[in-house]
């Protein structure tokens, strides 16, 4: 009894949905047909939505950014450039809304025996997240990899493995961290945990790979890597007093899109900065105004080839290049 019961509120439910949104009827309508009052209406409405029955995807006008994505992708001679329309100040919406464009490329250029090396961070996992529960895709490839190692005695804060994982469940791939802390003492120390066995392997995946999918880092307070310390106050300072403007997996740069992390390079877990630029696919994610240094840095390093962000970067981006007179690639 119970089960009909649920049975019948399921096809009413249904019933009412479908005059709403899809018939365009009001809910006085819908309840004169329905033979049920309006706040029954409205509750099954909501409760649609809610069980997930109902799903809403904005399709936002490319004209407002079409410009900005011409001018990018002339000036800097990149494969792609996508641009999220900033139509919210809700920054989490933009990271969002421009992690869902890159999912939706990714389905279209991956193919099944690709490896896709991957980093860790809030962008990334946010990414992940959209691949998860907001694309669909049949799509697969063979292997997901990290390609830098993570934080010293705080890996799970960078998530790494629920970004690995997300991945690897979305393209049936298989899926590798990378087991080791994203910078050590010494060089000697890099040098020995990088050739050890356990770790050899999943770095030769990463640099076998051909599409490598990263966010791109800001300098200052506001850094991931500065707030979970994986440097040292002094070396940030350094790092800092060399003009850096982002980072791509650790390693610094300036808005040229030299690299200034100095000795710190040779003390990583991971890929370097030569090995990334050699991949086919370079995909660099950054969201917000305030990397609008770091994208330009990592633009003129020739570090990424497609580009993903938001108007409001977009916009700061070009301010800055007519203010400094900066241009191509350095």
């Amino acid at each position: 009894m119970a089960r009909e019961m649920e049975k019948n509120e399921l096809n009413l439910m249904l019933s009412v949905v479908k005059k709403y949104y899809e018939l365009g009827m009001n809910q006085d309508q819908i309840a004169k047909e329905e033979f049920i009052s309006k706040s029954s209406v409205c509750r099954l409405i909501k409760k649609a939505v809610q069980n997930g029955y109902v799903q809403f995807q904005i399709k936002y006008p490319k004209e407002s950014v079409a410009a900005l994505e011409h001018e990018l992708y002339e000036q800097f001679g990149l494969d792609k450039v996508f641009i999220t329309p900033s139509y919210t100040e809700d920054p989490d919406i933009s990271r969002r809304d421009t992690c869902r464009a890159v999912a939706q490329d990714l389905c279209k250029i991956v193919s099944s025996d690709d490896i896709i090396s991957v980093t860790w961070g809030n962008t990334m996992d946010v990414l992940a997240g959209v691949m998860t529960h907001e694309v669909d895709t049949n799509k697969s490839c063979s292997k997901i990899v990290m390609m830098n190692g993570s934080m010293a005695g705080d890996i799970s804060s960078t998530k790494s493995s629920r970004i690995v994982e997300q991945f690897a469940e979305f393209f049936d791939a298989e899926g590798f961290v990378l087991p080791a802390p994203l910078i050590v003492d010494s060089k000697e120390t890099a040098d020995l945990i990088k050739n050890d066995s356990h770790i050899k392997y999943v770095l030769d995946y990463a640099r076998e790979s051909q599409i490598a999918v990263f966010s791109i880092g800001v300098v200052g307070e506001q850094s991931v890597l500065r707030r979970r310390g994986a440097y040292s106050k002094r070396e940030y300072d350094i790092i800092m007093e060399n003009q850096a403007v982002g980072d791509i997996i650790g390693h610094f740069f300036n808005i040229e899109g030299k690299r200034v992390s100095g000795r710190l390079d040779e003390s990583m877990i991971g890929l370097d900065l030569d090995s990334l630029k050699e991949k086919k696919v370079r995909i660099g994610i950054a969201v917000g105004e305030e990397k609008a240094s770091a994208i330009i840095g990592a633009l003129r390093g020739g570090i990424i080839n497609r580009l993903y962000t938001d108007e409001r970067a977009a916009q700061k981006i070009v301010k800055l290049l007519k203010e400094q007179g900066l241009s191509k690639k350095g």
